[in-house]
């Protein structure tokens, strides 16, 4: 994307993804990512399973950004982070939540925080790669229990 913004006056390139915005370029500039990089996205969603019956099933997914946007969300590249089962909406999110996001932490600190090692078949060398959260994401319901504020249901914000 750097390319042709470089190389064109961005008139004909089509911003289709949140990474193309001008905030996760910067970003991507000031913690100098690499093509090694991994870039993760951690999504939280609430679903109601039955239709007359008041069950909140919560779902957490995490998905790798960085393929292509035609395969980026298909089956094999997303993968399952937290079920937690109603009849409820859990009281402390954070508590399922936290299973995944300290073992993001510990690959992020592996090899003294130098990256996780692979085998890169095609440059036949081991490589290092950060894994780097990138997003967080839900919907309305969801959000506010990510970051705490009050729900749709506030008559007053404070």
């Amino acid at each position: 994307m750097l390319e042709n913004l470089q190389m064109d006056d961005g008139s004909d390139i089509i911003y289709n993804n949140i990474l193309c915005g001008s905030e996760a370029q910067d970003l991507a500039d000031c913690v100098a990512i690499t093509a090694y990089d991994t870039l993760v996205l951690c999504s939280l969603d609430g679903a109601q399973l039955y239709q007359n019956k008041k069950s909140d099933t919560w779902l957490s997914i995490w998905v790798i950004h960085n393929f292509s946007l035609d395969s980026q969300y298909q089956k094999r590249h997303v993968f399952p982070g937290t079920i937690i089962p109603g009849p409820y909406k859990p009281k402390i999110i954070d508590s399922y939540l936290y299973q995944g996001l300290h073992h993001l932490s510990a690959l992020q600190c592996e090899n003294n925080g130098a990256g996780l090692r692979m085998w890169d078949a095609v440059a036949n060398a081991v490589i290092q790669s950060h894994i780097l959260f990138s997003l967080a994401t839900a919907d309305m319901l969801g959000l506010t229990e990510l970051d705490g504020c009050i729900g749709h249901h506030g008559a007053h914000g404070s």
